[in-house]
């Protein structure tokens, strides 16, 4: 069982009652969840180390070659722009060490908010050499050849946030919502995709009512004044929701309903986030970036394994503005460090659905296979001194 196994099973998902909340605490939480629901509406667990070594399903990668890493091994610094919430919560331990100056790269972290164009905009314009982004936009700036910077995805940062919540106790599995008005959040962007795909995937296209409203707090209002209002929001507002909602129930997990989609047949996941980096970057200092990935899994783990711990951290870090909001969310936002083909698998068969509900969405087209980043077979679990370093660029294109 993976860390996120661990998480997921031991929390407890159909609690009843109300948090009781002061005003100043819940003025600051609401600006906290304000900001992260602005990111879910706009764009949308396993362990933290996931590399595997076969090869993904549809659209095969490029194949992982057993090869020295390109570039240097010399000390550079990374500038990395992170948006806050997830997967920057999971990333505490990552922040701390770079922080303390523990790292053989020197990482430079700017948490930038949930103004994901602006951040897609100074990625372009060479201000960062990793980002990370919805999942839907990596695809969008490899298929515009008019921008700048050479993009590739190096990892899933987190996985699906939406969860159906509801005082029904009428509701208890998808199928319940048929006939029913669900109200959600996200239209135009990936939840609002996200959603249509499970209800086509489980025979409910056309048979659900999604009312999408403007903002969370709208949907947050109705759940408090409509009887047996049913709605589907991300994490960390399904938290939020508790402290206002007298038994509020969580009884639909849509991640794991993806996951089990029958029409699913090729590993695709839920994807939230995804982590970027400048092609220039990588093929001058692919060193960094493995390390990158090295400490984000190790991180990952670390906070599914340590939640009080890796929640305490949070408004220090900037990662999130709520330490005890962020302790009750962490284990159902699905924070992962995907990487490899297994990363390749979940992300190319999510953009694939959301291509068929929408093409402009990723970009017109699906990313071809140099989207997707191959680490060299075993890097990721190797300490960094020890990796050969020196390749050029063309090694993998052999």
């Amino acid at each position: 069982m993976t860390s996120a196994d661990r998480a997921v099973n031991g929390a407890q998902w159909h609690r009843q009652g109300r948090t009781t909340i002061g005003r100043r605490r819940f003025i600051g939480l609401a600006g906290a969840l304000a900001a992260a629901g602005t990111l879910a509406a706009c764009a949308a667990p396993d362990s933290g180390r996931d590399q595997a070594t076969g090869t993904g399903q549809g659209d095969e990668p490029p194949r992982q070659l057993e090869r020295a890493l390109m570039g240097t091994a010399e000390p550079t610094t990374v500038r990395v722009g992170l948006i806050l919430g997830p997967p920057a919560m999971g990333l505490n331990r990552f922040l701390l060490d770079a922080r303390a100056k523990k790292t053989h790269h020197s990482f430079d972290f700017q948490v930038t908010g949930v103004d994901y164009a602006a951040l897609a905009a100074q990625f372009n314009q060479n201000q960062f050499d990793i980002v990370t982004l919805p999942s839907n936009l990596g695809a969008v700036l490899h298929a515009n050849t008019d921008l700048e910077t050479e993009v590739e995805v190096i990892n899933v940062g987190n996985l699906g946030i939406l969860y159906a919540v509801t005082t029904d106790s009428a509701v208890n599995e998808l199928a319940d919502l048929r006939g029913r008005t669900v109200y959600s959040i996200g239209q135009g962007g990936t939840p609002e995709y996200t959603i249509a795909t499970i209800l086509e995937g489980y025979g409910l296209t056309g048979n659900v009512n999604v009312a999408y409203r403007s903002t969370p707090f709208e949907v947050l209002n109705l759940l408090q004044s409509e009887a047996n209002a049913i709605a589907i929001i991300p994490q960390p507002f399904v938290e939020l929701a508790h402290t206002m909602v007298n038994q509020l129930r969580v009884p639909i997990d849509l991640t794991k309903l993806w996951d089990e989609m029958p029409t699913n047949t090729t590993g695709s996941r839920a994807v939230t986030t995804h982590t970027l980096v400048n092609r220039k970057f990588l093929e001058q200092h692919e060193s960094a970036v493995v390390e990158y990935l090295q400490r984000a899994g190790n991180s990952v783990d670390y906070t599914l394994e340590h939640v009080p711990e890796a929640a305490a951290v949070q408004e220090e870090l900037g990662t999130f503005l709520n330490n005890e909001v962020a302790e009750r969310a962490i284990p159902f936002c699905s924070i992962v460090n995907l990487t490899g083909t297994v990363m390749h698998e979940a992300l190319s068969g999510f953009l694939a659905a959301i291509h068929a509900q929408q093409p402009a969405a990723v970009g017109g087209a699906l990313p071809a296979r140099d989207f997707y980043y191959m680490p060299p077979i075993g890097s990721l679990e190797t300490e960094l001194q020890s990796l050969p370093t020196g390749a050029p660029a063309t090694v993998r294109r052999r």
